[in-house]
């Protein structure tokens, strides 16, 4: 690494959800400025002198964010006031307070943020800056306005919603979620009124989003990057495996699987296809001032690809092209985000050209690597990631996740594999 890159890295300070998400990207018996709230076994056991709260504390809760915000509050916080740097999964109301103390943030202004991950608006102002482009804003707007119209998207006061007048208006399942969601909570497919009742008592914004719920189709991710300077990198697409959950039709991130080609007939045109699409977005985000890492949701059916949401954090699925691609220092994933918000340095900016334009994404799919993981709840499982011994976990967690090498086609999730090629 670099004297540039070690500069900025001795001068950050991590707050980290997990461990798990910076394992292959530390040297084991080095020093680093990480607060982390969870770990699994495996993870503390090579870094022992990592702060985790949950060792402290001796309990793993669902409200890391809060856990973050309190460790700030306390003296744990005062060995790295010198830190000139602070990386956080994503934004929050502090780290825009932080940002105004003179620190330098990993993570985009806080009312951006709150824009972009509203799931009733973000669409609509990706199109309308879509006229900022001056090459291919007039193709990602028909894109995003076709899917808008395909999908038939509605957004109503929750309180003002009819079943009947939904069922048949989609003439079928629909999907309803809510305002704000997150790894798919608050997001539901109904299939009839008692699905469809289930649903609004439990979402709790007051105004919801419904879309027809399409059959047979694949969803898939892409992780992205956008620099400083403005250059857009992005991952190989994964598929998103969702967890149905019993008698609740709530839809659930249940983990990723990057090896593709075992679900889609045309894999190269699918994939480049979506790595344009993401990338036009890419461009969009960086006029309107977004830097850093943000993330693409899309439905892959036989005849189309559908953009369906931005997710403007870090993806959940940034956990397999860590363990790959630290080994490439300049493509790892928190080293493209740190450069967001720093200036890449010349031979940083050059390495990355190679890899900026639209139709390019990073491959990292090695043997004897992960290609995905599947989060675990009370299932015992082979390679099961426990977590921290002595640690006591809320009824409603997740208790870990395994990591797999080999694709999970045969599952009791989604998605199914296609039968025709995208067109």
């Amino acid at each position: 690494m670099n004297n540039f890159l070690k500069n900025i890295l001795k001068n950050t300070l991590f707050l980290s959800k997990t461990l798990d998400f910076f394992e292959n990207f530390l040297i084991p018996g080095e020093d680093y400025n990480i607060i982390a709230c969870q770990s699994s076994e495996v993870v503390i056991k090579k870094y022992p002198q990592i702060y985790v709260d949950e060792v402290k504390k001796g309990i793993r809760t669902y409200t890391t964010s809060k856990r973050i915000l309190e460790v700030l509050q306390s003296s744990e916080y005062d060995k790295y006031l010198y830190c000139k740097y602070i990386w956080t999964y994503q934004a929050y109301s502090w780290t825009n307070d932080l940002r105004h103390s003179g620190k330098i943030i990993f993570a985009i202004d806080y009312f951006l943020f709150l824009k972009l991950q509203n799931k009733l608006s973000q669409r609509k102002l990706l199109i309308e800056h879509s006229a900022l482009l001056k090459e291919n804003g007039k193709e990602i707007k028909s894109n995003l306005e076709d899917s808008t119209a395909f999908l038939k998207t509605k957004i109503f006061p929750k309180r003002e919603l009819n079943y009947e007048n939904l069922a048949n208006y989609y003439d079928g399942a629909f999907v309803v979620c809510a305002s704000d969601t997150n790894g798919g909570e608050g997001v539901f497919k109904v299939s009839n009124k008692t699905e469809y009742l289930l649903a609004i008592n439990v979402i709790e914004t007051p105004v919801i989003r419904t879309e027809l719920f399409l059959e047979n189709t694949i969803p898939m991710n892409q992780i992205a990057f956008i620099t400083h300077d403005g250059q857009i990198l992005k991952y190989k697409p994964s598929i998103q495996i969702i967890r149905d959950i019993h008698k609740q039709n709530k839809m659930e991130y249940a983990g990723c699987d990057f090896a593709c080609e075992n679900y889609i007939n045309t894999p190269h045109e699918t994939l480049t296809k979506i790595s344009k699409l993401t990338h036009n977005i890419g461009e969009i985000l960086y006029k309107i001032g977004y830097r850093g890492t943000f993330g693409c949701d899309f439905l892959v059916a036989v005849n189309n690809i559908h953009f369906i949401e931005l997710n403007p954090r870090y993806q959940a699925s940034t956990l397999i092209p860590n363990i790959h691609l630290c080994e490439n220092e300049i493509l790892a994933p928190h080293i493209l985000h740190i450069l967001g918000f720093v200036k890449p340095s010349i031979e940083h900016t050059l390495e990355l050209e190679r890899f900026s334009q639209e139709n390019i994404y990073i491959d990292f799919i090695q043997k004897e690597k992960p290609i995905g993981f599947l989060n675990i709840y009370n299932e015992p499982i082979k390679n099961f990631r426990k977590p921290i011994s002595n640690v006591k976990i809320e009824n409603d967690l997740s208790k870990g996740y395994y990591l797999f090498n080999n694709s999970i086609i045969v599952n009791p999730f989604y998605p199914t594999k296609l039968n025709k090629n995208i067109k």
